[in-house]
C-alpha cells in the first residue's frame, strides 16, 4: 500500500510548484478501499482556462517525483461549476466523497446539481441532449472508428485491440444513456453493472448480459498480455458493440451512419 504521508508529499508538491486552488484525493485511497493495485488518485483544481487543463496536468506529472502511480485530474473551477450543473456523475462523487488535501478560501463556487428529471431526457424537452452525454457519445465513437481501421486489413495481431475497443464503445455508450437519463454513472468497467440500472427501463436490452459477461477480460486483461482474443471472439465482440451502438443511438435519436456528432 502507499504511505498517506507520500500522498501528501505528493500534493506538498503540487502546491509548491502549480499554486493550485484545490487538490482533493478521490477514489480507493480516499474511500478507504485501496489494494495492491490501486492508483493514487487526484483532482487538482486551477484558476486556469478549460482549454490549458491538459497541458497543466502534463506539466505537473512532468515537474513532481514520481513516488506512486497517480491518475491525475486538473480542472478548471468555472469547468467544474459547468459540468456540475449538468450533473457530471463523477465530480459530484468526488467532491462529496474526497479527502480535501490543499483548500484554499473561495477555491470552487457554489455548486448545485440540476433538479430532478430537469435533464431526464433533454432531447425530449427540446431537442437537445445533455453536453455530457454527447462527451460520451463522442468518446465512444473514437473507439468505433478505431475498430473499423483495425478491420482493415484483419489480422491476428489487432484482436486484442479490437477486443478492447469494443469494450470501450460499449461501456462509453452505455454510460452515454445513464447520463442522458440522470442516472448516477458508477465508475465501473462492468458492462453488467451497468447494465443493470438500464434494463428496468430497457428490460429488451438484457439479452446482451450473457455477451457482457465474455466482454470481461477486455477491459485490462487484454491489454497486459493476460487474455489472448481469439477470431471468434473478435466476431462476437464486434457484432454486440454493433447492436449496442446502434441500440443507444437511435433511442438518443442520433443517426447511425454518423461517426461524429
Amino acid at each position: 500500500m502507499i504511505p498517506l504521508k507520500a500522498i501528501q508529499a505528493t500534493c506538498d508538491d503540487i502546491v509548491r510548484e502549480f499554486s493550485p486552488l484545490q487538490v482533493i484525493l478521490f477514489g480507493s485511497y480516499a474511500y478507504g478501499t485501496p489494494t495492491e493495485d490501486s492508483d493514487v488518485d487526484m483532482l487538482v483544481v486551477m484558476d486556469i482556462l478549460k482549454s490549458q487543463t491538459w497541458q497543466r496536468r502534463c506539466e505537473i506529472k512532468a515537474r513532481i517525483p514520481k513516488r506512486f502511480p497517480l491518475d491525475l485530474q486538473v480542472r478548471s473551477r468555472e469547468d467544474i461549476a459547468y459540468r456540475f450543473s449538468h450533473n457530471d456523475w463523477f465530480l459530484h462523487e468526488v467532491l462529496e466523497k474526497g479527502e480535501v488535501l490543499y483548500d484554499t478560501e473561495g477555491a470552487l463556487p457554489p455548486l448545485r446539481l440540476a433538479e430532478d428529471n430537469t435533464l431526464v431526457p433533454g432531447w425530449e424537452e427540446n431537442g437537445v441532449l445533455n453536453p455530457l452525454t454527447l462527451e460520451e457519445v463522442r468518446a465512444a465513437e473514437t473507439d468505433w472508428v478505431s475498430i473499423q481501421r483495425l478491420q482493415q486489413p484483419l489480422t491476428r495481431d489487432v484482436y486484442p485491440s479490437i477486443c478492447f475497443h469494443a469494450q470501450q464503445c460499449v461501456e462509453k455508450y452505455l454510460k452515454a444513456w445513464l447520463q442522458e437519463a440522470n442516472l448516477r454513472v458508477p465508475r465501473t468497467h462492468d458492462l453488467n453493472a451497468l447494465l443493470h440500472l438500464i434494463v428496468p427501463m430497457h428490460p429488451e436490452w438484457r439479452k446482451w448480459h450473457p455477451d457482457f459477461n465474455t466482454f470481461e477480460p477486455y477491459a485490462v486483461d487484454v491489454r497486459y498480455g493476460k487474455h489472448f482474443a481469439t477470431a471468434a471472439e473478435v466476431e462476437n465482440a464486434v457484432r454486440v458493440c454493433t447492436e449496442v451502438r446502434t441500440a443507444i443511438r437511435t433511442v438518443l435519436q442520433l443517426p447511425n451512419d454518423a461517426q461524429e456528432e
